[in-house]
């Protein structure tokens, strides 16, 4: 057993470090393997798996059995984040069948930033939604599979949480990068796997939880600014929700769970409508220690860039865009002309 978890870890690294300049065929060679890689993996923790088959004419990816239940599966490895059409597809797949089963989902490139607030809002819930970060914390981190998957479908049925992060970022006035509280981050701008010290933290002076990937960089940075600016040693963890309507129920489910004694910052765009962005949230959120910082209309507005332009390229060049633009931001005079960002500023300062 433990020699076919050091093969899984082996191959896992392999197929993460697949170079960005591989062709096609290489491309579509680890969709293969990476498909294999889950059934030995599943196979490690005794769930039974089943690999794909076409019933009448779908395609279904595989299946395997947890606690009395059977689960669908849907893994796929593109270079860009899947959009809410593909996750429509599967969550018809699903509901074809027997009433109540549910379908995990795996993508490696993550979600669009819109796809999971489209899965949830006004909808049944049948699907839980994994990606990179849940595949690391399983087999990079000793986690297990089995122990990632029941902690998300126990934030799912509790607080509707489709999407629940296995991970987040700590960052302190001492680091210039991030600081992951895995030994392993995926850097969605390079394609690159970072080694990086593991730190102990269950607790954050400030959790603070965003919309998506691209937010998450961007506040990290002006994060570790502020605090460096200030010689502050204050430690702030930032969260990913994967959606704006998700927010609330993310936060719900990590402030229920771990985080009741951190006071919690949300950073959600107001898209024209910050009024109606903050009833939101205070209808959502289920407890009180929280404040908020709405970007209007997006958190691209703090760093002076067009995020219409920006939509119109891939994650990679978004995020390395708004990486520079955070980097070089003149931070006390933002803070004087936006209120939104003086108020995320004060926070991160724990004022």
């Amino acid at each position: 057993m433990e020699t076919d978890l050091v093969y899984i870890k082996e191959e896992y690294e392999k197929l993460i470090n697949l170079g960005a300049n591989a062709d096609g065929a290489e491309k579509r060679r680890r969709g293969f393997d990476f498909e294999r890689l889950l059934n030995k993996l599943f196979n490690h923790e005794q769930l039974e798996p089943r690999t794909g088959y076409r019933p009448l004419g779908e395609q279904i990816d595989g299946s395997f059995y947890l606690d009395g239940r059977i689960y669908l599966l849907e893994a796929k490895w593109h270079a860009d984040p899947l959009p809410a059409s593909t996750l429509y597809q599967f969550k018809g797949k699903v509901e074809g069948k027997l009433v109540g089963t549910i379908g995990i989902f795996i993508s490696m490139s993550g979600y669009a930033e819109d796809a999971v607030d489209a899965l949830v809002l006004g909808k049944t819930l049948n699907i839980i939604l994994l990606d990179k970060r849940d595949l690391d914390a399983a087999i990079a981190r000793n986690i297990g599979f089995t122990n990632v998957l029941k902690l998300k479908l126990r934030k799912a049925a509790e607080e509707g949480a489709v999407y629940f992060p296995s991970e987040g970022e700590i960052v302190t006035a001492e680091k210039k990068h991030l600081v992951e509280i895995d030994n392993l981050h995926y850097d969605p701008a390079t394609g690159g796997v970072l080694a990086t010290r593991a730190v102990e933290a269950t607790t954050a002076d400030l959790l603070i939880v965003c919309e998506g990937d691209t937010d998450r960089e961007v506040i990290a940075i002006l994060s570790e600014r502020i605090l460096g600016n200030a010689g502050s040693n204050r430690s702030i963890k930032i969260t990913v929700a994967m959606g704006k309507f998700t927010i609330p129920r993310v936060a719900n489910a990590l402030w229920n769970t771990f985080y009741s004694e951190s006071k919690v910052l949300i950073v959600t765009d107001g898209d024209g409508d910050p009024v109606r962005t903050t009833e939101m949230l205070v209808k959502g959120l289920e407890f009180t220690d929280w404040i908020s910082a709405i970007p209007n209309p997006s958190i691209e507005t703090w760093l002076d860039l067009d995020v219409n332009q920006l939509k119109k390229f891939n994650l990679k060049y978004r995020i390395e865009q708004s990486r520079q633009a955070a980097s070089n931001l003149d931070i006390e005079e933002l803070q004087k002309r936006d209120e939104q960002f003086a108020r995320f500023h004060d926070a991160i300062l724990g004022k």
